[in-house]
């Protein structure tokens, strides 16, 4: 896998930042309890509101800077836990307690305090924050599909991974790691050819596999039992989703979709939605639920051990160039519409393509 480009998250761009990332999934926001974030170097505070409304503010209180997240929720506020300092939704100060109500008032009759806060939505089991400065309108969410689709059986994973978004597309978006990494689980070594088509858009960038007979690990038996010849798509949708189908006729399916979360420069919070479908009664997919969800872990596991493997090698060579093949056009074209994102444009003309390329398994 090659390096990524390098992200300065002190001063971000533009681009990096007008965006919508998930700051934790809905379990994971607990009623009357404040949760604590933290994307592209932002610490931020999360915490819903009687009604069932999330609010998300950058974490420290305006007072003395103390950390909002490890206050509590009372009438609807965040209340700092150093001096009591309290904040609604929108971050403004609404009661400060050593100075009462009339003293730090504006003529307005509020207090002038208040602290940032960001665009929510909380959609498919997940909560994004806008962290731009932007329209957030303007920014469509990534849904995810079959979600609460009574003929699909989905979950998440939630893992952290030591690396940069760029890196994570290009590992979720390559499939010549897997004979080694997943060796015996997800796919093996056969020495055979696997052709894909390579469409680079403005937007996205989008694989296409010509390979009816690749099969997917141990769990052939499950997804095809028919044989029927499988079709492979990846894409990447700018700036932090992937998205792997695996489909096998009009029956059977397999979706993984990553949303990327980047904490900081050097580390990322994947929220991986795992959706299938196979011909199979339903009290059967039931039953094989907990193997299924043993078996995508380990897959994963193995990406976050062999990704921390790859973090180490960069540490070791900062300067360090990748040496590109032909089946690593994927990972090029995946730096060059990172990079243009982080201008806040689309990937230039000059670079949008479709070519086919092969590689050896």
């Amino acid at each position: 896998m090659s390096a990524s480009l390098n992200t300065t998250f002190e001063t971000p761009c533009d681009g990096t930042l007008e965006q919508w990332y998930v700051a934790c999934a809905q379990k994971e926001l607990r009623k009357n309890t404040p949760y604590r974030a933290k994307i592209l170097g932002l610490n931020l505070v999360l915490f819903r509101q009687g009604d069932g409304q999330v609010a998300a503010l950058l974490d420290q209180c305006v007072h003395r800077g103390t950390r909002l997240s490890a206050g509590k929720i009372s009438d609807n506020c965040l209340v700092c836990p150093y001096h009591g300092w309290r904040y609604d939704a929108q971050g403004h100060v609404v009661h400060i307690p050593s100075v009462g109500d009339k003293q730090c008032s504006s003529p307005s009759g509020e207090y002038r305090y208040k602290q940032r806060h960001f665009a929510v939505q909380e959609l498919d089991g997940l909560i994004w924050v806008y962290t731009g400065a932007g329209d957030p309108q303007a920014k469509p969410v990534f849904r995810l599909p079959a979600y609460a689709d009574q003929r699909w059986q989905s979950y998440f994973m939630i893992n952290t991974f030591e690396a940069d978004v760029g890196s994570l597309v290009q590992n979720f978006m390559d499939v010549p790691h897997t004979v080694f990494v997943h060796e015996g689980i997800f796919r093996s070594s056969t020495g055979r050819s696997m052709d894909a088509t390579l469409a680079c858009k403005a937007r996205s960038i989008e694989v296409t596999y010509h390979d009816d007979g690749d099969k997917i690990g141990v769990m052939n038996w499950l997804s095809n039992p028919d044989g029927e010849p499988l079709v492979h798509t990846d894409r990447f949708f700018a700036p932090n989703v992937t998205r792997c189908d695996y489909q096998w006729g009009e029956r059977s399916a397999f979706l993984i979709i990553s949303q990327i979360t980047p904490i900081d420069s050097r580390q990322s919070r994947v929220y991986t939605y795992i959706a299938y479908r196979f011909r199979l009664p339903r009290w059967v997919l039931r039953m094989l639920r907990p193997f299924i969800h043993l078996y995508t872990r380990i897959v994963i596991r193995q990406d976050v051990k062999i990704i921390q493997a790859h973090r180490q090698g960069l540490d070791n060579a900062p300067d360090f160039k990748p040496s590109n093949v032909q089946a690593d056009a994927i990972h090029v074209g995946v730096e060059q519409l990172l990079a243009a994102v982080r201008l806040g444009e689309d990937l230039p003309p000059a670079q949008r393509r479709e070519s086919r390329i092969r590689f050896e398994l």
